[in-house]
Formats: structure tokens, sequence, C-alpha cells
């Protein structure tokens, strides 16, 4: 988990992320998605380059993460100021509440070869690079 840095006052709160540590080459792509039906579950991949940044702007998302080592880790993203870092090679699946928002944050130009859609392929490639 990520905890933005930010300034909370009566008139609204900003926050930011200035981390060229985990993208040093900046955000190639970001992405959102909202509408989605009450617990209905998006993602059902997993990446072989791309590294991204999660956060729900409203709403909830129930993400899991399935580690290249086979475990497996849930968590609960239900606040702007903070996000999660998927690195490549993690398999995610988000659940949303109705009104639920999330926005991507990635260091990649958008490639459909960069993913691993299939739950087979990805538990062949555990342990190793994707």
């Amino acid at each position: 988990m990520i905890q933005f840095r930010g300034d909370e006052q009566e008139s609204g709160e900003l926050f930011f992320w200035e981390n060229k540590d985990i993208f040093p080459q900046g955000i190639r792509r970001c992405f959102w998605i909202h509408k989605v039906p009450n617990e209905s579950l998006r993602g059902k991949h997993a990446h072989r380059k791309e590294t991204q940044v999660l956060i729900a702007m409203a709403g909830e998302l129930e993400v899991t993460i399935l580690f290249p080592d086979g475990k497996s880790k849930k968590f609960l993203l239900q606040n702007p100021s903070e996000g999660l870092l998927v690195p490549p090679g993690h398999w995610v699946e988000t659940r949303f509440s109705s009104d639920a928002v999330l926005l991507g944050l990635s260091d990649q130009d958008f490639s459909e070869d960069d993913y691993i859609r299939d739950m087979e392929e990805f538990k062949s490639l555990k342990g190793r690079n994707a």
C-alpha cells in the first residue's frame, strides 16, 4: 500500500504522488473504470512487464492479488489518499461496489502482448519472470 502525501483542509483534500523510484520514467498511461455492477469482478489478469498503482477514487474496491509464489492477499481500497502497488507477474482480481471508481496508473504504454489472461498460463509462470 502507498500513502499519498497531501493537505486536508475545510475547503477540501488535495493529495499527490511524486515517486520516481516506482515509476522512474513517469506515468505512461492512466485509465479509470466506473459504473461496474455491484460486486462484479474485473481484472482477472497479470502483466508481464507493467507495474500499476490502483486507487479507489470513490466507493470501495476489494483487490485480490495472487503472488507468483501462489499465495494471495486481499486489500480494501476505499480512500483516494492511498493506492495499491501491483508489480509485474501478479494476478489481480477486483470487486467493485456499485459507486466505485478505479483509477489506474501505469509505467507502460498499453500492449495486449503484456497481458496474461489465462490462469493456467499464469500458474505455469510461478517463480519465473512473466
